[in-house]
């Protein structure tokens, strides 16, 4: 699970796509005005359950909107990752990994996307910037737009299905771009996940590249509350399935 397609699977499984999401999803919000109020907040934290193949509970993963702040002389918003393996899986692949995302305040495009990964034992740390150079990074030129998995997660929650059915939006994983389509399926859907019962609307997603011989295909669920909360993410990636599932708000 090392490879980028477990990142990306991760981060849109729902961030937890993720690692997610893990292909997570992207967006170039075609409806929603980029500066319209967000729906989440700073100090939200999400703890999710994540499935893979047989084991129900193969790692866990935590989001968290941290204070927002200054970004080299722009308002931007803080997002954090932290995903660990479980038993049984964690006998197998010690994983302790964390992904911090900079993104612009109005379009949720990335600044900066951080990844700091623990597995097996073996530690890395990489800062990358997005068309621009900051000090201790390595700048990455990217198309207009792109975002990280995790910022693609929170561009999701951004987007008014209802009045913008479909988004589309090039995602950048930290070493690999792709191109990403999402759709509202389903505008009601009873969810039932360790949080509770859910009405949400069911996204399609779709990741390609050229590096891909087909597209990863996810389906994530947004709750119609007013925080669009993420409660399920349904994937099928190389690596196999993978199902995301809120446990908590915290």
């Amino acid at each position: 699970m090392r490879s980028p397609h477990s990142r990306l699977a991760l981060f849109a499984m729902l961030a937890p796509l993720a690692a997610a999401l893990a292909a997570s999803p992207l967006v170039r919000a075609r409806g929603r005005a980029a500066g319209a109020a967000m729906p989440f907040r700073p100090g939200e934290a999400l703890v999710y359950q994540v499935g893979w193949m047989s084991m129900s509970q193969a790692l866990t993963a935590n989001l968290r909107v941290m204070p927002r702040l200054d970004f080299y002389g722009d308002p931007a918003w803080h997002f954090q990752a932290v995903a660990h393996s479980e038993d049984p899986l964690r006998y197998a692949l010690v994983l302790d990994d964390q992904f911090d995302s900079y993104a612009g305040a109005r379009s949720l495009a990335t600044r900066q996307y951080e990844m700091y990964l623990n597995e097996q034992g073996k530690q890395s740390a990489q800062k990358l910037t997005l068309n621009a150079r900051h000090p201790g990074t390595e700048m990455v030129s990217a198309p207009a737009g792109t975002r990280d998995p995790l910022a693609a997660l929170y561009a999701l929650r951004a987007n008014n299905w209802q009045r913008a059915p479909r988004m589309l939006s090039p995602v950048f994983d930290g070493r690999h771009f792709y191109q990403m389509s999402a759709h509202i399926v389903a505008a009601h859907d009873s969810v039932v996940v360790p949080a509770g019962t859910f009405d949400a609307s069911r996204i399609s997603v779709s990741v390609s590249s050229r590096r891909l011989s087909e597209p990863m295909n996810f389906t994530i669920w947004l709750a119609n509350n007013a925080s669009r909360t993420p409660v399920e993410v349904d994937a099928i990636v190389p690596i196999g399935t993978v199902k995301g599932q809120l446990v908590r708000i915290e």
